[in-house]
């Protein structure tokens, strides 16, 4: 009975797993083989009506949508952006079989494939994808000079181009190749091997071998020589290209929904709203604040004191606290007026320019040094641009002409005229190194490839998308962006804008070379007055003659490996003394871009259609089109980038202004009121307060695109003048202070905490521009920054090289620059409190600043607390304060001789009892620069 149970059971179960493997689908590779087999399927029958009924519409042959088209099968065969969308036998692995089989085609909202469809699809491609006639049938594989140019350019151009033209030869067009150099015609039609380009190519007699891993050049691939020699073959057939201007209505890629997002239209001033506590509206900021949080039953916190007002005002706009006079000052001031004299006079100081330059460097990544490779080349003349930065602010230089000045500078102005070398010209041409940030190991070959250049050209692309635009573009160099209105081409016309200056086939390195490598030209230009390089060649002139004398001797050839060794030193002696002019590390546009490709999947092997230069499709409504005036001086100019500047700062641009105002305003509150501030796109944070936004972004550009105006007005408000008290209310209602329902305490960025201890122990050396400071690397890996004569320099004057960041400002969180910052990030880590305790800069510091103190306050020790709390916090001490630190004063000063009496003591014992007591004031300095009440501002 119980074998007969278990026999039943084991024939039921037998039975159970036939009737469920009956009832799955059959992907096993052999039983789809054999079904495949007796059922013939054939695209032109079988598979093409399902293409027209649900696909062609957005992927034909003007729309290519993720550059795919389906209306023929030659193109459905070449695939799109993403490659290959089909391979043969195999559909798990075709792309175009995964996007409709997971329903990512067609797109939402559109009828999705049937089973029936998508099995068809399927068992097509298992076997082997059949045509009813060939694919070439339908469009014959001729090949254009769009399959081969771009290979020429990749491996040729280098030596026969627009820079070089070696053997009188440049292969950038057909009509070059025909006209050919010394030894004629590179190319004869229908004649691949009478060609001198394929036989030289063949022979490796190019490129020659002396120069490859020079400047980018490497041998030719079997699979390009193959291209061109089938190109010759076929008669060398071209193609005409259409020159006229992109229509961006017309792109079918962008629809006029796409348009309709809010960040994409222009902004639209509202008037400011009617609140219930109308006494709290100090201006339009405010209305509009406060209609939210009375949506919430919520109101402002209260107004802070005067003491932290104005310690609050004066860390924002200098980065550095006030002094106890300013302070005194300031409280003693009863006018109405006396806080928006306030923020008017700290507008106008110096350390506000050095403060906010610091905020745009952050944006255009500003570093000292070339970063990528672990050589990390120093810039020796990047600091210009930073001077120019500061300069800028400091005049409140408005924000349309910034950025045009830093976008195409060298297109304002005809600088190859040696006349026009004037300060205005050289300024113009030092902005444009806003462009030349981006980290870049050029320098050094073999990194100098292709590809290494377009990691240089994209990085610069996503600090001014992300930095001006609030735009992530840079997932479109590979595909197109799966979330905002950016297609593919859309990052290559942007790219094609910077093509006369940024070329990936007319490379400038980014360090001067020796005569040697004569591919790689230097970005460096010489541009300067004629009174300074009149006074630099009359310096020069003696040393030159002495450097011509010391020449003559060194050919002696009876000279003794010594008396030459002596002349040599002399030599390098008298040459490091010459004078040079500063040069400008700058970007210029040289006139002759190359032609610009999509690469499919980014790369630049695989090059598919040309495009002409043009912004974002999506950002087209209620805007002036972008358009190309060719600037003609002294030397000819393509006008690309001067067209984007102008384009960009149209005054109802839709983003330049939202996007640079709301970075102002997360300066100032801690949020930003898009709080993503560097993407306004689908995946960014909608803004808190959008009529807000629009109405800050309208009127920047009416009071003349000025910081400085932004900032009073934001400071101002009652709003920014709110205490950082917050009730459980508040708490419960804007936990995040979205509604801005307090204003929130925030810590010391990096540098104004090195900034602020070193000008509280009175050691700030105020010289502003120039050469960075240099630094000091120790053994054990910590950076510290030099000493001048008058003390330290502010921390934006420091050496800043990416290998060897200070460590004090790197612990405190300042960005390393890969290859920007668009937010400032806040950690709290142990390495924190431990270096403000133990670095022997902030010891040295706190004994400077007891120094400071006892030459204020002499050796009482009330005065000298009273001196210590103003220098470090700008109040008096409370009494309990007072109270505690006589007590930490005394025990951090206690000796054995501290209880004899004075006339007791001998002289030496008094002279150390003065130290002791000293070394306890710097103690107590040191304990309060640890505070975080220094640390911290409310």
């Amino acid at each position: 009975m119980v074998v007969s149970r278990h026999r039943l059971l084991f024939l039921l179960f037998n039975c159970l797993i036939v009737l469920i493997a009956r009832s799955l689908p059959v992907y096993s590779t052999e039983t789809s083989t054999e079904s495949a087999q007796s059922t013939s399927i054939v695209y032109e029958v079988d598979i093409q009506p399902i293409f027209q009924a649900h696909c062609v519409k957005c992927h034909n042959q003007k729309t290519r949508k993720a550059e795919f088209d389906l209306s023929s099968p030659a193109n459905l065969l070449k695939g799109g952006e993403s490659g290959s969308g089909l391979v043969k036998g195999k559909p798990d692995e075709s792309l175009l079989f995964e996007y409709l089989h997971d329903g990512q085609m067609p797109p939402e909202g559109s009828k999705p494939l049937s089973k029936q469809e998508l099995s068809k699809i399927r068992q097509w491609i298992l076997t082997g994808l059949k045509f009813q006639q060939s694919p070439e049938a339908h469009a014959p594989a001729i090949l254009t000079q769009h399959d081969v140019l771009p290979i020429l350019y990749r491996r040729c151009v280098m030596c026969h181009g627009p820079e070089y033209q070696e053997g009188g030869l440049d292969v950038r067009s057909k009509t070059k190749m025909l006209t050919g150099g010394e030894a004629g015609a590179a190319v004869i039609a229908g004649k691949p091997a009478e060609s001198l380009l394929v036989k030289y190519i063949v022979e490796k007699t190019c490129p020659p071998k002396g120069e490859i891993s020079r400047a980018g050049i490497e041998p030719m691939t079997d699979e390009e020589l193959a291209t061109i020699t089938k190109w010759i073959r076929q008669g060398l057939s071209e193609v005409k290209v259409e020159a006229e201007e992109f229509r961006y209505e017309q792109d079918p890629l962008v629809s006029k929904a796409d348009r309709q997002f809010w960040s994409f239209q222009p902004p639209q001033q509202v008037d400011p709203p009617a609140v219930i506590h109308q006494s709290l509206v100090k201006n339009p900021i405010d209305a509009f604040l406060l209609r939210k949080l009375e949506s919430q039953k919520l109101s402002y916190a209260p107004e802070a004191d005067r003491s932290t007002l104005i310690r609050r005002a004066t860390f924002v706009l200098t980065g550095l606290p006030p002094t106890p006079s300013e302070v005194q000052e300031f409280l003693a001031d009863e006018s109405e007026k006396a806080y928006e004299n306030l923020i008017d006079r700290l507008l106008q100081s110096p350390r506000y320019a050095e403060k906010w330059g610091r905020f745009w460097l952050d944006l255009a990544g500003y570093a000292d040094s070339e970063g990528k490779r672990s050589a990390d080349l120093i810039r020796k003349y990047a600091y210009r641009y930073r001077d120019y930065v500061i300069r800028s602010f400091g005049e409140d230089k408005a924000y349309d002409v910034f950025l045009t000045e830093q976008l195409a500078g060298d297109e304002l102005v005809d600088y190859a005229n040696p006349q026009n070398a004037t300060p205005e010209v050289i300024e113009k041409l030092v902005a444009t190194g806003f462009l030349r940030m981006a980290p870049d190991g050029t320098s050094a070959n073999p990194v100098n490839r292709v590809s290494d250049r377009m990691e240089v050209i994209s990085d610069e692309l996503d600090v001014l998308a992300r930095g001006v635009l609030g735009l992530t573009m840079n997932c479109a160099r590979c595909h197109s962006h799966k979330y905002d209105p950016i297609p593919q081409r859309d990052y290559y016309r942007m790219m094609a804008i910077f093509k006369g200056a940024y070329d990936e086939y007319d490379w400038m390195t980014p360090q001067p070379f020796s005569n040697q490598w004569k591919r790689a030209r230097s970005r460096l230009l010489t541009v300067i007055p004629e009174q300074e390089q009149e006074e630099i060649d009359k310096y020069n002139a003696p040393i030159e003659k002495q450097i011509a004398e010391l020449k003559a001797k060194l050919k002696n050839k009876e000279l003794s490996k010594k008396e030459k060794k002596a002349l040599d030193k002399e030599l390098k002696k008298r040459t490091a003394s010459l004078k040079t002019p500063n040069l400008i590390r700058a970007l210029w546009d040289r006139g002759r871009p190359s032609p610009t490709y999509i690469y499919r999947r980014g790369d630049e092997n695989q090059p598919t259609g040309l495009v002409q230069p043009g912004t974002p499709s999506a950002i087209a409504d209620g805007i002036s089109p972008y358009h190309i005036e060719p600037i003609t001086q002294t030397t000819f100019k393509t006008g690309r980038r001067l067209a984007f500047a102008r384009w960009l700062t149209q005054p109802d641009h839709p983003l330049t202004s939202r996007v640079i105002v709301n970075r102002i305003w997360n300066k100032h509150f801690g949020n930003g009121i898009v709080k993503s501030l560097d993407n306004f796109g689908a995946l960014g944070t909608p803004p808190s307060h959008p009529e807000l936004l629009d109405w800050l972004a309208v009127n920047f550009v009416k009071n003349g695109w000025s910081f400085k105006q932004l900032h009073r007005l934001i400071m101002t408000s009652r709003a920014y003048r709110q205490s950082s008290s917050i009730t459980s209310l508040h708490q419960k209602r804007d936990p995040e202070n979205r509604l801005i329902s307090r204003m929130p305490l925030r810590r010391l960025e990096a540098e104004e905490l090195r900034d602020s201890l070193i000008f509280t122990a009175g050691q700030l050396d105020e010289t502003p521009f120039g050469p960075p400071v240099d630094v000091e690397v120790r053994s054990d890996g910590l950076v510290t920054s030099k000493r001048t004569e008058q003390g330290w320099r502010r921390s934006v004057y420091v050496r800043h090289r990416r290998k060897e960041m200070p460590t004090f400002l790197e612990v405190f969180d300042l960005p390393q620059m890969n290859p920007n910052c668009t937010v400032r990030k806040n950690s709290t880590v142990v390495s924190q409190p431990l270096l403000l305790v133990n670095n022997k800069m902030v010891y040295d510091i706190a004994a400077l600043f007891a120094k400071r103190v006892q030459a204020q306050a002499g050796d009482d020790p009330k005065k000298q607390i009273d001196a210590v709390y103003q220098l470090a916090f700008q109040r008096d001490p409370l009494p309990e304060e007072r109270k505690i630190a006589l007590a930490s004063l005394r025990l951090l000063g206690q000796s054995k001789e501290a209880t004899m009496p004075l006339v007791a003591r001998k002289p030496e014992e008094a002279k150390k009892q003065n130290k002791t007591a000293h070394n306890g004031l710097s103690n107590f300095c040191h304990v309060l620069l640890n505070s975080a009440e220094f640390l911290y501002i409310d």
